[in-house]
């Protein structure tokens, strides 16, 4: 007890998970959150230092990178500045990549530097997973990020738009009637919200072909979704599913299912089943897996690399690290893992910052402290039940579960934007306008967000 300095809380990570974390932990610990304390506490005092890192200057709205790549959102649209979110905020950012967790140490390495932490919450995300199948690495382009929907954006406008035949085709195989296909393997929320939306470009680039100063190629371009399993969007509500294959079937998109690939080459697929699948761009949005942090010593992870914890997010083996977001393989009361979902890490995140304010600065045990002990067994776990889920098709097209009836149209798209809405303004807010509320459990939120959604959906009527 004789070091009095605040506990420092480490964030790796801004995206969903991260970034809403440190606002929360700003608002649940304020009057307490103090700026650099300058060295290492010992867990022994009420006030709080929150530091975020992040490789990027921004946070990224994720859920909307399929619109960049077919050119109906810009980079500035969908990324906004961290300084600006955490402007007004004692939170301390730092924008470095995260190289190691020595965790019997209490630091995290960075780029030519270290920071020691008192509690370290790991948000770092996902990366893709090519799961061993040969050339898919080196022949297919990721769509993880913005800089990934911008490329993807570049390539498709340069098969659409030039001023002379040549450019834009030569570095892709394409035949002399100039067909273009377009091959996405992976038929889950991000592919199949991918497709719609690059169907939907296409479909604007030929209204615009005899008005434009531009000479748009004469050019047939297709879209094909590949995906291995039974059918696209697996776990989701079968009606659903039978209603985003009809969107995307009548925006001329074909879609291979039970199609294993086997090989991917520069300009084709090779399938289990010996059959070949031609394509002049090839984009993988198949697999996810946690992403690459070097823990030591090692930390328990699954096949697919997220990292195991308890139903408290914690690490049995730190109990002074958390993990949430993708990266973390966190278990309801069914025993399931929660899927890598941005509605999930922003529960998980809501969750964090509550849960430690209440049990570690203000907990019911007085022996109690997160840094060497675990969470007590029975209080607050977390326990979230996805009641809505809104996947986008393009522009206009969207559809979505809402408790258990499948909306479509008008109705899903108001959902899906009341929702971004009010997630970005409760960034803005600081988690103090009443969008902030939606994130909260009880009848009393629920009557809240239901009435906010009303009025909002009013005001888009009007």
């Amino acid at each position: 007890m004789s070091n009095n300095k605040p506990i420092r809380i480490v964030i790796l990570g801004a995206g969903y998970a991260g970034m809403f974390l440190a606002i929360h932990l700003h608002q649940t610990f304020k009057g307490r959150s103090v700026g650099d304390r300058k060295g290492k506490g010992d867990g022994s005092s009420s006030s709080v230092e929150v530091v975020l890192i992040d490789r990027n200057p921004y946070h990224q709205l994720l859920q909307e990178i399929h619109l960049v790549a077919a050119g109906y959102r810009t980079e500035e649209e969908i990324t906004i500045p961290i300084t600006s979110l955490i402007n007004g905020t004692k939170i301390r950012f730092i924008q470095s990549n995260v190289k190691e967790i020595v965790a019997d140490d209490n630091k995290v390495v960075l780029n030519g530097s270290a920071i020691d932490y008192d509690i370290a919450v790991i948000c770092l995300g996902s990366t893709t997973k090519y799961f061993g199948i040969e050339g898919a690495k080196t022949n297919t382009m990721p769509f993880r990020s913005i800089k990934d929907a911008i490329y993807v954006r570049d390539k498709i406008q340069s098969f659409l738009l030039s001023k002379s035949p040549e450019r834009g085709i030569a570095a892709k195989k394409q035949s002399s009637d100039n067909n273009i296909k377009i091959t996405i393997i992976g038929g889950g929320a991000t592919g199949v919200s991918l497709g719609g939306a690059i169907a939907d470009l296409i479909k604007d680039q030929e209204k615009q072909r005899e008005n434009s100063d531009a000479m748009l190629l004469e050019t047939n371009l297709s879209i094909t979704i590949v995906e291995a399993m039974p059918n696209i969007l697996s776990g989701w509500d079968p009606k659903l599913v039978s209603k985003v294959k009809a969107i995307l079937e009548s925006k001329g998109i074909r879609i291979l299912t039970n199609s294993q690939v086997s090989k991917v080459e520069h300009d084709n697929l090779i399938l289990n089943n010996g059959s070949k699948v031609e394509s002049s761009l090839i984009i993988w949005t198949a697999g996810i897996k946690g992403y690459e942090i070097a823990v030591s010593p090692p930390i328990d992870n699954t096949k697919d690399g997220r990292i195991i914890v308890n139903r408290y997010c914690q690490s049995d083996k730190f109990p002074n690290i958390f993990v949430i977001g993708d990266i973390a393989a966190v278990k309801d009361s069914r025993g399931e893992i929660y899927p890598p979902i941005a509605q999930i890490a922003v529960r998980e995140a809501r969750y964090l910052a509550d849960m430690l304010a209440k049990h570690y600065h203000k907990p019911k045990d007085k022996n109690f402290n997160l840094i060497s002990h675990k969470v007590p067994n029975g209080l607050d776990m977390f326990d979230y039940n996805i009641g809505v889920q809104i996947i986008s098709l393009g522009v206009d097209d969207y559809v979505g579960v809402f408790g258990s009836q499948v909306i479509s149209g008008n109705l899903a798209k108001m959902v899906d934007e009341f929702g971004r809405l009010a997630y970005v303004k409760t960034l803005r807010t600081r988690g103090e306008d009443i969008s902030s509320v939606i994130y909260d459990d009880g009848l009393l939120p629920k009557m809240i967000a239901g009435f906010s959604f009303a009025g909002f959906a009013f005001a888009k009527w009007i």
